[in-house]
């Protein structure tokens, strides 16, 4: 009441105590507080609090609310991780579907620019060149399509001929998003209806209506390829209930389709497919131990007294989460322990307990001790040399979850509560992991960090750096982007932050025209070593310019897992000489700076390029290499495959 007639100082002092001792629903306690520090003067206080009222799943009002607030806060600068242009193509209204995902990309961190068509005009707007689509120049396009679209009968005659009239369409529009707009396309597959005039049939006859949807869907998925990503919206619908998935009074009068509760989880996926194309991917799940990892406190209960395996009902469910972080870490995600313990208590129960899923081996980072976790959450991305905000952050304790969100806003907390039986179920729904592919990179990553530990021990027995380098035993690949590199190739331009000299993110669509450009000059690099292969760990792309015998340096990053081996010098030594191949006597290179990329401010002047002075943005800095003058760079240390 005290917000509604203006004395805001008040109200924002009595929501402080509501949040800190209310128990019940977030979003609204939140939001009520972000509107009064808004009323206050303080936009940053409110756009925290929008986004710890989303941090878990919201039902339509709420989010309807969270839209209001986030509409008054565009007056303001808001930061974000990345921006994206978004287009909503609906062959149902979506009239409700924008704001929810306008929302959920603030949350996620993407400024997001969003694009709504007409209902029903899918194929227009795609087609057109003249359409505001087309004018749009959207980086990806969202195509919501339904059952409906498939236009079958109850039981098709022909199952084959009705899952290509299904289909076929739908992939004519992605070749044009695609290799015409050069967007990324998130494609809905076709939802079953709960419906079915033939019954159970429906998904037994062959050309029962089910069975042929179910058909279509797999025929979306063997299709989709670079540039095209299919979001399982039957799957959607699973998830949320069929039973209420459709309100077909909303369908007959407003062509509202799904029902308006079902819409939140429809954002969340739509935003797993915008993470994952704009490399916000998490790449670090951080597991707290007692109560988390395992049930009791091993430092009180011993190894004996921990609640694990199937005997236990608590056990299990611990087990099953050990068993899902597991799986995470054979696909690539890193797993790190973060732990008030004494080491040696925490390690024991992986060392002996028959009942451990996970082993030492599997954990990257251990850090078991007295300091807070925050604190120890720092420790580890330094270790890993990842930045936090790739970081997942599990553990029971709301105590120890709410201070690492006070310390590191970055880190992903899920609130899993204190129920065992719930925490797989709460940390799946954040997809937080999701990847529109696999990599054998992916594969690879949790395994090179292990490696990295006995490089490090390596170092630690080398006279001298040389030494070390030449220990390695390096070789790497050198290639043009392709087919094969190209979604590795964009994942790495799209993570890169702190060795990324000009920061540019490209998608798949626009790193392939990229290549195939004739004044293009782009390479990917590989590398292995004595104790794993790295897999792609570099991007460069050049322009040639001849009027200026210039190859100008658009984009240099390379993965932060090879730091200290010299591989820089021999990144650019490949440009250098594909220079000279062109007859091109000068490479000129930027440095951008971000808030991460300080690492490579000096990079240029060390590899001995030379400023040019009075060129570019302000804080932005340009040099040049004359290769009429100068030798080109190498690294004897690196066979070339």
């Amino acid at each position: 009441m005290r917000s509604a007639v203006g004395d805001h100082a008040p109200a924002l002092a009595a929501w402080d105590g509501v949040i800190e001792h209310a128990v019940g629903p977030r979003p609204a306690r939140y939001l009520a507080r972000g509107r009064a520090r808004l009323d206050v003067g303080d936009p940053a206080g409110a756009s925290a609090d929008l986004r710890e009222a989303l941090r878990d799943p919201c039902n339509h009002d709420d989010m309807e609310r969270g839209h209001k607030l986030w509409k008054r806060l565009q007056r303001h600068p808001l930061p974000a991780l990345r921006k994206a242009r978004i287009a909503l193509l609906g062959s149902f209204t979506t009239r409700l579907i924008k704001p929810l995902l306008e929302l959920a990309a603030f949350r996620d961190g993407v400024a997001a620019e969003v694009y709504e068509a007409e209902y029903g005009m899918v194929h227009q707007e795609v087609l057109d060149p003249a359409s505001g689509l087309r004018r749009f120049r959207p980086d990806i396009v969202i195509l919501a399509t339904s059952w409906r679209d498939a236009n079958l009968p109850p039981l098709s005659p022909d199952p084959d001929a009705a899952v290509e009239s299904a289909v076929a369409p739908l992939l004519g529009l992605w070749r044009v998003i695609r290799d015409e707009m050069r967007a990324h396309a998130v494609q809905h597959n076709f939802d079953v209806p709960l419906v079915d005039s033939y019954g159970h049939l429906g998904a037994s006859l062959p050309g029962g209506r089910g069975r042929v949807l179910r058909r279509a869907n797999q025929a979306l998925l063997d299709a989709a390829g670079t540039g095209v990503s299919v979001l399982d919206f039957d799957s959607v619908a699973a998830e949320f209930g069929k039973a209420a998935w459709s309100d077909e009074g909303l369908w007959y009068r407003a062509k509202q389709h799904p029902a308006p509760a079902a819409i939140p989880l429809l954002v969340d996926h739509y935003m797993m497919h915008v993470r994952a194309v704009l490399g916000l991917t998490k790449k670090v799940l951080v597991l707290d131990l007692d109560n988390t990892l395992w049930g009791g406190i091993v430092g009180e209960d011993g190894v004996e007294g921990l609640k694990l395996g199937v005997t236990d009902a608590e056990g299990e469910a611990h087990t099953d989460l050990q068993r899902y972080a597991r799986e995470l870490r054979d696909r690539g995600i890193v797993l790190a322990v973060c732990s008030k313990n004494n080491e040696a208590d925490a390690k024991e129960p992986f060392e002996r307990s028959a009942e451990m899923v996970l082993k030492l081996d599997d954990i990257a980072v251990f850090r078991a001790n007295w300091q807070d976790k925050a604190t120890n959450i720092r420790d580890i991305a330094a270790a890993l040399e990842l930045g936090t905000d790739s970081f997942v952050f599990l553990d029971d304790n709301p105590t120890e979850r709410a201070w690492v969100r006070s310390q590191l806003p970055e880190v992903m907390v899920p609130e899993i509560g204190s129920d065992a039986a719930r925490y797989l179920t709460v940390l799946h729904r954040h997809h937080a992991f999701d990847a529109l592919a696999l990599s054998e990179e992916d594969r690879l990553r949790a395994a090179d960090y292990a490696a990295n530990a006995r490089r490090s021990e390596l170092m630690k027995s080398a006279g001298d750096l040389e030494e070390f380098i030449a220990n390695l035993q390096m070789s790497a690949t050198v290639a043009p982007i392709d087919e094969l590199n190209l979604p590795r190739a964009a994942q790495l331009v799209n993570k890169s932050n702190q060795f990324n000299l000009t920061t540019r993110r490209y998608t798949e669509e626009q790193l392939r025209a990229e290549s195939e450009r004739p004044d293009a000059v782009v390479r990917t690099f590989k590398l292995r070593d004595r104790f794993a292969d790295n897999g792609l760990i570099g991007v460069m792309i050049g322009r040639a310019l001849p009027e200026q015998s210039t190859l100008e340096i658009d984009t240099w990053l390379m993965s932060c897992r090879v730091l200290g081996r010299r591989v820089e010098e021999f990144m650019v030594g490949v440009m250098m000489q594909a220079a000279l191949d062109r007859g091109l006597t000068r490479v000129v290179g930027r440095y951008l700076p971000t808030a991460k990329n300080g690492l490579v401010r000096e990079l240029y002047p060390r590899l001995g390029f030379s400023p040019i002075e009075g060129s570019g943005a302000p804080g932005e800095t340009a040099w040049e290499y004359r290769l009429d003058l100068l030798p080109v760079l190498a690294n004897r240390f690196i066979r070339v495959e």
